[in-house]
């Protein structure tokens, strides 16, 4: 699956195509303001022409994520507060989503720029992590605890509207004498201005100071003062391990980057070390990775994986029928061999003889040692799943690779006991991670309490991970348990005596029941 980023900023808008799992940029347009004649239509034929241009079909886009310099609603669907930018308006993520057929997300350009470069720059396994934004304005992204951190009120890290001047020059946001209008390039502008001549930009004061103007040269001094008061602030109050630098004012690294820097570290409270500060890694590019990657809640289609094993044997012929007349969207087909669990089921043979049978794909379920073993035995086809238990083999590497070497879809299965933090290293190469609700081995089980919040833990995990990947969960997938596992994050669900196989109703009647229930 791929990705589409977006930074809107006040002069042009930056579109780039991301592969999902790698987090790899694949390529990037920029188009400008100036030219803009309708936002959607404009932004939708860059993205074509992304995809077009790599060979990239654009219904294997999942989401796509727009930075702005502004404020935005929790669900990052609303525009609260734009000032700069006239082209956005409240309706911006819907018109989006309708042109572009996927999901859309709004969130700040700084923050998308902290998240960017938490993912993939200069503040990888930080803890808290801050980016700063020098551009026309200053924007302050905060991630904290693997996650961005909006506060309360929505409108965490506005560093660039401290008051830095009572009284002072007007700004954007309503307010007067704000950092941003004496710090930031847009501030600089004004400053250059008052010195040197009306149109004189930020450029032209450091021209001027780089020739010894010593009017110049106080008045980067003073700003870089400010600045690093302000920043000062934000580390003797939250005490991050990273600050990072990024927007086209962090250019300017020998008369304002390096001063702001040694500024900081000079004047703020300090135990026995200090965070990390410096430049941003992605430069311009961290807002686009941030906002591609920003976990957006998508609607899921629910799909049923009915377990044979709950099926009437005496009968498959007519139970596979009726699972499909019923829409179930997979069979799936338990392997035991009582050693891994306490029961036999199954037999590959068995398994193989109903392959002529259906056209519906399988959903293998090895529980057994070795079970590479067991796969080379299987009749396998596209689009079949098969998950083998984490801690059946010590070589899940390569079971992994034989599975998708056979063209099915690689899963891992996790016990109730077992950690969501094994997967780690494993998680780019999955197609699928299943969950265990009961201890496996035997049907009509009930389910262990603690369920529910490990699946919300694994789907948050994998947000944060910026994977894309669905969730099965199997055991007591009951017509009671089912909306709540769907609701913590639950994509595909193995259905059994507890719903779907129920004596006093039809496969179908028991499918649709549980359908509308989700």
């Amino acid at each position: 699956m791929y990705r589409i980023g977006i930074d809107i900023g006040g002069t042009k808008i930056n579109i780039g195509l991301f592969e999902d799992c790698e987090k790899k940029l694949i390529a990037h347009k920029k188009i400008y303001i100036a030219d803009i004649t309708d936002l959607s239509e404009n932004i939708k034929t860059v993205v074509y022409e992304l995809c077009s241009e790599n060979d990239v079909n654009s219904d294997e886009i999942a989401s796509c994520g727009v930075g702005i310099p502004g404020t935005v609603s929790a669900d990052g669907k609303n525009i609260i507060k734009a000032p700069n930018i006239e082209i956005l308006d409240k309706d911006t993520a819907t018109k989006l989503e309708m042109v572009l057929n996927v999901p859309v997300k709004l969130v700040q350009d700084s923050r998308a720029a902290a998240w960017g470069e938490y993912l993939c720059g200069g503040a990888v396994g930080a803890d808290t992590a801050v980016c700063v934004t020098l551009g026309t304005g200053i924007g302050t992204g905060i991630v904290m605890n693997g996650a961005i951190y909006n506060g309360a009120l929505g409108c965490a890290g506005e560093l660039g509207h401290l008051v830095a001047v009572e009284g002072g020059r007007g700004c954007g946001c309503g307010k007067k004498g704000c950092l941003e209008k004496y710090c930031a390039g847009g501030g600089l502008d004004i400053t250059a201005g008052e010195l040197h001549g009306e149109g004189k930009t930020a450029s032209d004061l450091f021209d001027e100071a780089k020739k010894g103007n010593e009017k110049a040269k106080s008045a980067i001094d003073n700003a870089v003062a400010m600045l690093g008061r302000g920043l000062i602030s934000i580390v003797n109050l939250m005490s991050p391990d990273c600050i990072l630098f990024s927007g086209g004012l962090s250019d300017q690294e020998e008369m304002y980057l390096k001063p702001v820097i040694e500024y900081i570290k000079s004047h703020c409270y300090m135990t026995d070390k200090l965070p990390v500060i410096k430049k941003a890694e992605l430069g311009e590019l961290s807002p686009l990775y941030g906002a591609a990657f920003i976990p957006i809640e998508k609607k899921r289609k629910p799909m049923l994986s009915a377990s044979i094993m709950c099926a009437d044997v005496l009968n498959m012929g007519k139970a596979l029928g009726e699972i499909k007349d019923a829409g179930i969207d997979y069979l799936h087909c338990d392997i035991m061999d009582n050693h891994f669990v306490p029961n036999m089921m199954m037999p590959m043979e068995f398994l193989n003889k109903l392959r002529p049978a259906t056209d519906l794909p399988f959903d293998f379920h090895i529980m057994a040692e070795n079970p590479e073993t067991v796969i080379e035995k299987l009749v396998i086809k596209e689009n079949d799943i098969i998950s083998v238990h984490y801690e059946s083999t010590i070589h899940l590497q390569r079971v992994i690779t034989l599975v998708k070497e056979k063209g099915a879809k690689a899963a891992v299965a996790l016990n109730p006991a077992t950690p969501i933090s094994v997967l780690e290293e494993i998680l780019p190469e999955l197609d699928m991670v299943l969950l265990m609700s009961v201890n496996p081995g035997f049907a009509g089980q009930k389910i262990v309490p603690t369920s529910f919040e490990k699946i919300a833990k694994l789907r948050k995990y994998l947000e944060e991970k910026g994977l894309d990947i669905p969730i099965e969960v199997d055991g007591n997938c009951s017509f009671e348990n089912v909306p709540k596992m769907y609701n913590a994050g639950v994509d595909i669900f193995v259905v059994g005596t507890s719903s779907v196989f129920k004596s006093d109703m039809t496969i179908k009647e028991g499918t649709e029941k549980l359908l509308d229930l989700i």
